[in-house]
């Protein structure tokens, strides 16, 4: 019960106790621990993480920002002028306007009448609206946008990296599973052998039987032999694959336990009518197509950015003026009070006759829309391919598994008549060892069939979009 606690502590996974000397490592149980622990998963999660921190940056476009000059010019001990200007600036989401507020200060004996302030300077409080350009959508709020959409984006990456995982350590799962059959079928036809093996030797001492059936009997353990010395590697090799997927809370590499079984194959049947199911979920969910309804946004956004570049840049810059420090224009008939004879205003226009630049930009997003479209149709097509030959493989196992089952079942009568001869002497003890040998080939390939079945499911899932039953 120690060891069994420990085990339970070591995996961090539930383990059902099969027999005395073995421990069932359930597929749910290693799934779940892979969820938990692997770091290829958690590395998935740093990719939503990295999506999170780029919306981040994309924000601090929008963020407030405190800008200032100061010049000073002295030459021959005579000063010239000191000229200062700071101010908040505030970037509005709505109409891509920008509020400054400011202080703005320059005097000395060369300045012209247009910028001289006097010593007691100017406070201001300004807006710059774009009507043209701009005015619609620009291009910080287009980085906000796609930084948004890069998390979805992000997300569908992120179930993708988990998927393909999953596939890998299901396909290990069930490898260990017909590895572990195998041994187990090559161990009991091995103790077969030598119980035939001791029996035949004591009979031929006896004179009961032929010394030539000692040899039959020993070449059949002899090869026996062979066969279980190369399955024991085979489960050995495949315990050390699916060990790669083991690991701790910590990120400590775990080792599967030398009492660890796997369970019976699951054999689940997949009706015909959750094939469509699986189509169906695959259109919406799968996390390649996702990607280029994602991408698609992003280039719907770029299209929208590249015909806002069409219009001319028209850009209104006006503030009110005061003079002094404080914004209160009580004291003074120069203040926000008297705003009609207090204020800076000034138009900026640029507009590009050709439009070559801004035509060639708005063509290349068309163009990758195209691409993108164009791209989704044949992924969409390969993808409902896939779940259809994953579909058509799993059937015809199912099939394959019946067949090899009913042939192992005629096999075992066919030993046990094949036995009941040479025990009344009208058979021989190669008849016999073919019949075993024949048997035990019949149901490795049993296991073989069924792990492949299994296989053959987790691709399905995995070529529907998913890691797991329970996900559809």
């Amino acid at each position: 019960m120690k060891y069994f606690i420990k085990i339970v502590l070591l995996l961090v996974c539930t383990y059902e106790v099969s027999g005395q000397d073995t421990l069932t490592y359930t597929y749910r149980d290693y799934y779940e621990q892979i969820l938990a622990h692997h770091p290829v998963i958690k590395l998935s999660g740093l990719v939503a993480e990295s999506a999170q921190r780029e919306l981040l940056i994309a924000k601090g476009g929008l963020d407030p920002s405190i800008q200032g000059t100061f010049d000073r010019k002295v030459y021959k001990d005579k000063k010239y002028f000191d000229r200062g200007d700071v101010f908040l600036k505030v970037p509005l989401w709505l109409g891509g306007a920008d509020l400054k507020l400011g202080y703005d200060r320059n005097v000395g004996e060369t300045l012209s009448d247009d910028i001289r302030t006097g010593p007691e300077g100017i406070s201001y409080l300004g807006l710059s609206v774009p009507i043209g350009r701009g005015l619609i959508i620009d291009n910080r709020r287009a980085t906000l946008q796609q930084a948004r959409v890069f998390q979805d984006l992000a997300d569908a990456e992120r179930v993708k990296m988990i998927n393909k995982i999953i596939l890998t350590a299901a396909k290990d799962y069930w490898n260990w599973f017909f590895a572990y059959r195998q041994y187990e079928l090559s161990k009991e036809f091995y103790a077969l052998a030598d119980i035939r093996y001791q029996a035949t030797s004591q009979r031929a001492q006896l004179g009961e039987a032929a010394a030539i059936d000692t040899v039959e009997a020993l070449v059949t353990l002899q090869d026996r032999q062979v066969t279980l010395d190369q399955a024991t590697l085979e489960l050995r090799n495949a315990r050390l694959l699916l060990s790669n997927h083991l690991w701790s809370a910590d990120q400590v590499p775990l080792e599967l336990p030398d009492e660890a079984v796997p369970q019976p194959s699951v054999g689940r049947i997949v009706a015909p009518e959750e094939l469509e199911q699986l189509v169906r979920l695959a259109r919406q969910r799968h996390p390649e197509l996702i990607k280029f309804e994602f991408k698609r946004e992003q280039l719907r956004i770029d299209e929208r950015l590249g015909r806002e570049m069409l219009k001319p840049s028209l850009n209104l810059n006006a503030a009110a003026l005061y003079k002094g420090l404080t914004l209160d224009g009580a004291e003074s008939k120069t203040g926000f009070s008297n705003l009609g004879n207090n204020y800076k205003f000034m138009v900026d226009l640029y507009f590009p006759l050709f439009l070559r630049k801004e035509r060639g930009k708005l063509q290349q997003i068309r163009i990758k829309q195209l691409q993108n479209d164009l791209d989704q149709k044949q992924i969409q097509r390969e993808v409902v391919n896939e779940i259809n030959t994953a579909f058509n493989d799993v059937k015809t196992l199912e099939m394959q598994i019946r067949t090899q089952n009913a042939a192992a079942r005629n096999q075992e009568l066919l030993l046990a008549a094949e036995s009941a001869k040479f025990r009344i002497g009208e058979s021989s003890l190669f008849l016999v060892n073919s019949r075993e040998s024949k048997l035990n080939e019949f149901r490795v390939k049993v296991a073989s069939l069924q792990a492949k079945y299994e296989k053959a499911l987790a691709v399905l899932l995995f070529a529907s979009g998913a890691s797991s039953w329970d996900n559809l």
